[in-house]
């Protein structure tokens, strides 16, 4: 699991603070069980049935997305996000950015399906590939119509995603979250030795002082910012265009890296409509039977 361990702090996350440690805790306890990771993955296909119906099936070739008899496609965002699969994002029941990606464009592609519903319950995750899905669903909302659904939370890299959706279309729960704009990362600085009674040492070449950054030093910490800010700036830009506001309103108005609740999101702009889940579906799956009669009746 060191390699796990080596991943969350080797780059920057868009996710709620408390889950970053979280997934720290869960790398370093020692090697993840295969077991639990099946049973992680059939509580998911659980959940996507519920959520798409009992006569949905599996888009095919897809790795999370299910079909309705609708023509609704629903794309599951749940748990944490990292950048690919792994054994880590199965026993955690979280998602993988390129999984996700390869899913969103076989629906668009696929005849059967008419649109497509992101189903949200994530507290963010790893920066990587988070602004690739991002831009594939800003533009293929204009090919297929694409909503987002907000069961739970959309934090941080989830609501990065679920912004691209597009002016009025997020939909959430009276009590769902939405927010965390902000990137973070987690620097380890090693000061005893390890439990094998090693101290690694690392001297960087004199050209690369920027390589190893000291995060203990002011020095070292307005490096490492400068970094997470430029990051930042894509995020906030990203949701500004994908919400139809300016930037100062993200910034003023959209939490300032804190989340907000079901209306109060709503009025603030993050988001639209506050409605069940199954409104939501049907809603979606109403355009799709709308449009396919109004496609026979051309023909």
């Amino acid at each position: 699991m060191t390699t796990v361990f080596d991943a969350l702090t080797a780059e920057p996350w868009a996710i709620q603070a408390d889950w970053l440690h979280r997934l720290a805790a869960f790398a370093q306890r020692g090697a993840l069980d295969k077991e639990a990771a099946e049973a992680a993955r059939l509580l998911r296909e659980q959940e996507m049935v519920m959520a798409a119906g009992p006569s949905a099936r599996r888009l095919e070739g897809a790795r999370y997305a299910m079909v309705s008899q609708d023509g609704v496609a629903i794309l599951p965002v749940f748990g944490p996000i990292f950048p690919r699969a792994n054994l880590m994002t199965e026993v955690s029941g979280a998602t993988s950015a390129g999984a996700l990606l390869n899913d969103y464009r076989l629906a668009l592609s696929n005849p059967d399906v008419g649109a497509v519903m992101v189903l949200m319950d994530t507290p963010g995750g790893a920066v990587s590939g988070i602004n690739a899905v991002h831009d594939a669903i800003a533009s293929g909302r204009k090919q297929k119509p694409t909503k987002a659904y907000v069961t739970g939370t959309a934090a941080s890299a989830g609501y990065w995603i679920a912004s691209a959706v597009g002016p009025g279309n997020i939909a959430m729960d009276r009590t769902s979250i939405v927010g965390s704009i902000g990137v973070v990362a987690a620097i380890p600085k090693q000061v005893d030795p390890g439990s094998d009674g090693v101290m690694a040492v690392e001297i960087v070449s004199a050209n690369a002082p920027n390589k190893r950054p000291d995060p203990t030093t002011e020095e070292g910490a307005d490096t490492i910012r400068a970094t997470l800010n430029a990051i930042e700036t894509q995020f906030i830009a990203d949701v500004a265009k994908g919400r139809g506001v300016s930037v100062e309103k993200v910034k003023a108005d959209f939490g300032k890296g804190g989340v907000m609740v079901g209306p109060d999101a709503v009025a603030a702009g993050m988001a639209d409509k506050i409605m069940s889940y199954d409104a939501a579906f049907n809603e979606l799956a109403a355009m799709v039977r709308n449009k396919r009669r109004a496609d026979a009746l051309r023909k």
